[in-house]
Order: C-alpha cells, then sequence, then structure tokens
C-alpha cells in the first residue's frame, strides 16, 4: 500500500512508477483530499487508477473518511493477486535498452534475482549498487557485457542514461497528473455535513463533540429514564408494598408481582428509551463518528471506539448496554466489552452509592468510588484481553454519510434488540424472585445469613443481619438498599454501621454479580461459559477490592 498526499500527487507519482515495476498487488491511498479540493486541486481517484492499474482509493484519513474501502480494496487486491501494468519508459530510452533486456532476461539471471525484468533493466540502467554487486558475485563474465550495452546506451541518447531516465520518469508523472486532476477555484462553500464532521472527526473538536453526545445520554439516563421510573416502575413497587402476604400462595404471588415490576423497570424506563437512543445515533450516523473520535482511548483498554455509546448506556442500565455490544461487536470484542460494562455502575448501583456515600461519607467518598470503578475497568481492560486469543486486526470504523432517522426502521430495530428481554430476562427474574421470596418465608434468613458469613462478616467486616441485603441485590440493587434499612430497623444506618464498613459495603455492592437481567442477557451474547466467568470475575474483583479497601482503611484509622 502506498500513502500519497493528494496536495503533493505528482511527486509522489514518481515512487509510484517505480513501484509498480515489482509487480506486486499495490493499493494507493489518495489522502488529504479534503484540503486538495478547498486549494482548487480535483483529483479523478478512477481516472488516476485506470491508467496505472491500481486501486486508487481517496480519503481524510483524520476524519475516517474512505479507510474501510481502502482496506476493502487491498483485501481484494491479495486475494485476486492483481498485477499492475508498469507503464514502458519513452520509446527512445526502451529502443536504447532492449538489448540490455535480452541480456538480463536469461533464464539463470532470471532465477536468481526473481524480480521483473523491467524492474531489473531499470535499477541496473540507473547503476543501483546492489544489484551491480550481486551481478559481480554471481555472474562476473556477464559483467562486463552489461557495462558495454550501458555505455553503448548513453551513446544514443541525449543526455547520460542515468539523468534521461530520471527525466522520462518525471515526464510520466507528470502526464499522470494531467491527466488525472483539475484546477478551479479553491472551495469555499462549507455545509452543515462539513461542519457537523468538524465538530465530530476533527482532531481540536472531535472530543467536544463527543463530549456533547455523552452529555445527551447521561441527561437521557439521569433526568428521562429516572422519570420514567419514577412514574412506571416506582408506582407498581409502591401499590405492591401494600401487599403484605402471609400464606405461601400469597408470597408467590406477591414475588412474581414483584419479578414483573422489576421488568418493568428495566425495560420501559431504561432499555426502550435507551435502545432507542442508540439505534437513532447510528441511523444519523453520529454513532460511527464518535467511535472513530474515541477508538484511540478505548484502544487503551483493548477495546475499540465502537463500544463508547454502549458503556454510556451501561450508566442507566447494563442490560441495553450489553445488548447494544451485542449487536456492534463480534468475537473477542464482545466478551471483553461485555465482562467490563458490567462493572459500570448502573442507576441502582448509584442511586445506593449517593444515597448511603453522598449522606456518610460526603461528596469526596461518591467521588471515590466512582473513580474507583473507572480504575478497575482501566486494569481489567488490560488484563482480560490476555485470556482471550484475538481474532483479527481489529475493526475498521467506516463512516457513513449522514441521514435523516426514520421512525419505523428505528422502532423495529428496537424492537429486534429488546425481544429477547421477554424470553430470557422474563423467567430466570421471576423464578428468582419466587425463590428468594420463598426462602424468606419459610424462614430461611438466618441460614442465609450464616452461610454468608466468611464474606459478610469475616472478610468485610459487616453485620451478619446484611448477607440477605447482599443476596436479594442480584434481583435488582434497589432490593439491597430496601433490605438494608429493614435489616437493621432503622434508616439511621451509621448508628449501626461506621464509615469502614459503610464504605466496604458500598465497594462490594458496586462490585459484584451483576443483577439476574443482565446475567440473563450475558447468557444471549457471549454464552453460558463466559457469562458464569463474569459472575465469578466480580464476586472476585468485589471481594478483593473491598477486602482491601476494609484493612487498609482500618489500619490508617490504627494509625491516626
Amino acid at each position: 500500500m502506498q500513502l500519497i498526499v493528494a496536495t503533493s500527487l505528482e511527486h509522489h507519482l514518481e515512487l509510484t512508477l517505480m513501484l509498480v515495476k515489482f509487480g506486486r498487488p499495490l493499493v494507493i491511498a489518495l489522502n488529504k483530499m479534503d484540503e486538495a479540493s478547498e486549494r482548487g486541486l480535483y483529483i479523478n481517484a478512477g481516472a488516476l487508477s485506470q491508467r496505472l492499474g491500481v486501486p486508487v482509493v481517496a480519503t481524510v484519513a483524520i476524519r475516517g473518511h474512505g479507510i474501510a474501502d481502502l482496506f476493502r480494496a487491498a483485501a481484494q487486491a491479495v486475494r485476486e493477486r492483481a498485477r499492475p501494468h508498469a507503464p514502458p519508459p519513452s520509446a527512445h530510452i526502451n529502443a536504447a535498452l532492449e538489448p540490455l533486456a535480452a541480456l538480463l532476461s536469461a533464464p539463470d539471471i532470471q532465477r536468481a534475482f526473481r524480480v521483473p525484468t523491467p524492474l531489473l533493466v531499470s535499477q541496473v540502467a540507473e547503476g543501483d549498487p546492489y544489484f551491480l554487486d550481486e551481478l559481480q558475485q554471481h555472474f562476473p563474465g556477464v559483467l562486463p557485457d552489461v557495462r558495454r550495452l550501458l555505455a553503448s546506451a548513453d551513446q544514443v541518447l541525449p543526455r547520460p542514461l542515468s539523468e534521461e531516465l530520471h527525466a522520462d520518469r518525471h515526464h510520466r508523472a507528470a502526464t499522470l497528473f494531467e491527466a488525472a486532476t483539475r484546477l478551479g477555484a479553491p472551495r469555499e462553500d462549507r455545509g452543515w455535513r462539513y461542519w457537523l464532521d468538524e465538530l465530530f472527526l476533527s482532531p481540536h473538536w472531535g472530543f467536544v463533540g463527543s463530549v456533547a453526545v455523552f452529555a445527551a445520554v447521561l441527561f437521557v439516563v439521569f433526568y428521562v429514564s429516572q422519570w420514567i421510573d419514577s412514574q412506571t416502575s416506582a408506582r407498581l413497587a409502591a401499590w405492591a408494598a401494600q401487599w403484605q402476604p402471609q400464606s405461601t400462595t400469597g408470597v408467590v404471588g406477591r414475588a412474581v408481582a414483584d419479578g414483573l415490576i422489576g421488568l418493568v423497570g428495566i425495560v420501559v424506563p431504561y432499555m426502550i428509551p435507551l435502545v432507542l437512543l442508540l439505534v437513532a445515533l447510528e441511523e444519523v450516523g453520529v454513532m460511527s463518528r464518535i467511535a472513530f473520535a474515541v477508538d484511540r482511548m478505548f484502544h487503551r483498554i483493548g477495546l475499540h471506539g465502537g463500544v463508547a455509546v454502549p458503556f454510556l448506556l451501561g450508566l442507566g442500565c447494563n442490560v441495553p448496554a450489553i445488548s447494544a455490544i451485542r449487536n456492534t461487536t463480534t468475537g473477542r470484542e464482545r466478551v471483553v466489552a461485555s465482562l467490563l460494562v458490567t462493572f459500570v455502575p448502573c442507576s441502582a448501583r448509584s442511586a445506593i452509592i449517593l444515597a448511603l456515600a453522598g449522606k456518610y461519607l460526603g461528596a469526596f467518598g461518591v467521588f471515590a468510588i466512582f473513580a474507583l470503578t473507572m480504575v478497575v475497568i482501566a486494569v481489567l481492560g488490560n488484563v482480560l484481553p490476555r485470556r482471550f486469543p484475538r481474532g483479527g486486526p481489529g475493526q475498521v470504523q467506516e463512516i457513513p454519510p449522514y441521514r435523516l432517522p426514520r421512525l419505523l426502521p428505528m422502532l423495529q430495530e428496537t424492537w429486534e434488540r429488546t425481544r429477547d428481554i421477554l424470553t430470557i430476562v422474563t423467567p430466570l427474574l421471576v423464578g428468582g424472585s419466587v425463590v428468594l421470596a420463598l426462602l424468606a418465608h419459610v424462614g430461611a434468613d438466618r441460614t442465609i445469613n450464616a452461610l454468608l458469613a466468611p464474606i459478610t462478616s469475616w472478610l468485610l467486616g459487616l453485620p451478619l443481619v446484611l448477607g440477605v441485603p447482599i443476596l436479594f441485590g442480584v434481583l435488582r440493587k434497589e432490593l439491597s438498599l430496601l433490605m438494608i434499612y429493614q435489616a437493621l430497623g432503622t434508616f439511621e444506618v451509621n448508628q449501626y454501621l461506621d464509615t469502614v464498613q459503610i464504605t466496604t459495603f458500598l465497594l462490594f455492592l458496586t462490585f459484584y454479580v451483576p443483577c439476574i437481567s443482565t446475567f440473563a442477557v450475558m447468557l444471549k451474547a457471549i454464552g453460558r461459559r463466559e457469562a458464569l466467568f463474569s459472575v465469578s470475575l466480580s464476586v472476585g474483583v468485589a471481594l478483593l477490592v473491598a477486602g482491601i479497601a476494609r484493612f487498609a482503611l482500618e489500619g490508617l484509622r490504627l494509625a491516626l
């Protein structure tokens, strides 16, 4: 592949004329086409390709334009083993070098050098030291004849042979340039597409454009989705809370209701709005531009920029985030991104952090916990890829043209990405709710707390009664917060938990097992093995981070 700067095309074409002599598949990337047109230089890539016999792809690499086409052209050239047709030198030079070409076409010389005859002739004619030394070592008897023929060519040409070859190559490059370009007025009209690309793809403003879209997603997560939640599942939960059945049948009925309410709380406020937003961003063409802008940053954690928006969706709910990852990635990228997104604090975990840390640890405590999640994601992003073999060279970010979103296709795509929630998540969510409710109904609370004592009491230093709230967190994390108040018998948690215990509990709850809905979607996205590995990973990370934090804070408290 040869990279040519479009604004300096004529100078690069001399090298192109030398490269085509190798007879190998060649693709030319004609870059900075936007700068060329701004200067009034309009290049016909098709005409240039036809004259050279190689694919020529117009690109604007800094904005991702044409990059996917370039890779496709390169792959096709290799598959088809396309050989460029090297344009011969001018007729008078060709005639002068004809005896030399006949001499170097001998089979033994061809077998020794294994390069096309036009390349061998031109390099010997220009006095290339490598080729002359090789002739001296392997064909010493031929070298005097070569020198004689070169001297004869010098005599019949108007200038020395090397100068004539250089001048001829320069002339042919200029001819190609004139045939493929047109000079005109510098482009001054810059429509809205240009300015949008300047916002999203410019190295100076691309970050600003990405942040603006991220802010819009966060607004949907923390304002629109939470408002919808307060008007739907929150009201249903308040209604169900009035039902306190005592019989086994009633407990099962209440558990089924709680499971369905939890399903509504995932689908209505978070799943549908966030997936619809993601589909809209893809339909308009903004998503691919954001992916291109943040690609380098995400490569530092072993991913590509295409997962940027799904990671943001994870701040609302991990379920639509994993669904988005499943639809935008494949192979190794899908597995690693799905594992990492479970550590993004969803709105439920964020609510617990803000409720407890905001009240008892202050703003610094809230910031520290959220910052720690970013550190954990960055560390795991550099560790996890080593567990999975790299499936390919990565993803090429294709930049599609802008287009207006169409409502019906958007709704159809949203349904395609969310319908699995009915067949996969619903049974697990309702079934898990029934199982945990029956355990509580038959008085298994003490048994559960005793079984979880090695985690809650010994490692984390928490009261035994917090075992059940931790377990119920696999349904929805908000249940853990409500059950903490029930288990302790008060809303003033600091009466039973000190600062170290509150911090330890929050860290464990932030990192441990994703809710059962997330696990269900992961089964579909990455398979049973990796989904179970995700559970093991999250439990291990939660125990490690919370345990280290507990002993470090206790040690610091003793030191002070």
